[in-house]
């Protein structure tokens, strides 16, 4: 009987083999092969403009896995991507490029993926995001839903949403790459105040002149050092020197507090001149002179 069994069985066995055998092969191609993505101009534009220059990528379409989804956003119009892409290169590379003579300086520092975000990024304590940096590899920038034609010929608008912080970033970038001297962070170093930035010196002409009495070039300057040393850098570069006076000689604001902060503007200088060559103010000169042109620069045209 046990004999029986066994031979049964190895028919069995035999009968399922020969019966997969006889299956249709299956196909080789894939079911989920992308299908091929047409690129419109605008992709060709970022590919001849920043691509093939900089190595860099701009994403203008929202993708998940490249936002903070610790913040309800929504995405960037079509057409605020593009005049955001054409200020980016006009107001944040091409003055890099005129004072280092070349592209080079660009390609190897500035972040290699920028991302587009409409809305505003809003923190639980009511601060604002306005941009991001990432690892010194991708930067996020924030309400694009407000750029349009009007406020993108808007130089302080442009300054306070965007270019301010686009060179706040970039700064983290450089200053991670050659750290700056350590005489800096001494200047003020006990009175940082990290994340209670905004409740001790809020964001309102009381609380930015109780910054500046303190040595704070601004409210969130007080958060730690390099947050200091960027935001120095970056509201320098982009106010010519009567917006520079007026953001500094607040009603109420101390001399003795103005004093610090042109202490550690001079340091800012030095190290931007020493470790990188850029002089900050013809940097500043070169950036505030294309903010002048605003009116005739080109924002739309992509081909």
């Amino acid at each position: 009987m046990k004999l029986r069994n066994i031979i049964l069985l190895g028919s069995m066995m035999y009968l399922g083999v020969t019966s997969c055998s006889k299956e249709e092969k299956l196909d080789s191609n894939s079911v989920f092969v992308d299908p091929k993505i047409e690129q419109n101009d605008f992709d060709k534009y970022i590919f001849s403009n920043f691509t093939t220059p900089y190595n860099m990528e701009i994403i203008y379409k929202y993708v998940d896995r490249e936002s903070d989804l610790d913040y309800n956003l929504v995405p960037a119009p079509f057409e605020s991507s593009i005049r955001m892409t054409k200020l980016l290169n006009y107001l944040g590379l091409e003055p890099y490029n005129d004072l280092t003579g070349s592209k080079e300086f660009i390609r190897k520092y500035f972040p290699k993926l920028i991302n587009y975000i409409g809305s505003l990024a809003i923190r639980n304590n009511g601060t604002v995001v306005l941009g991001t940096a990432e690892n010194g590899t991708k930067m996020t920038l924030y309400n694009l839903l407000s750029l349009d034609e009007e406020s993108g010929r808007d130089a302080d608008f442009l300054t306070t949403y965007y270019f301010k912080t686009i060179h706040h970033e970039f700064q983290h970038i450089l200053n991670q790459t050659k750290p700056y001297p350590s005489d800096f962070s001494a200047i003020t170093g006990t009175t940082y105040v990290d994340d209670a930035w905004n409740t001790v010196y809020p964001e309102n002409p009381t609380g930015r002149a109780n910054a500046i009495s303190a040595g704070y070039i601004s409210p969130y300057a007080s958060k730690a050092a390099t947050e200091d040393f960027a935001e120095l850098f970056s509201i320098y570069v982009t106010r010519d020197q009567a917006g520079w006076n007026s953001w500094i000689n607040l009603p109420n604001a101390s001399d003795a507090g103005k004093a610090i902060i042109n202490k550690k503007l001079a340091i800012v200088k030095t190290y931007m001149k020493e470790q990188w060559n850029i002089d900050m103010d013809l940097l500043r000169t070169n950036i505030v002179g294309r903010m002048s042109k605003l009116d005739t620069f080109d924002q739309t045209t992509i081909k």
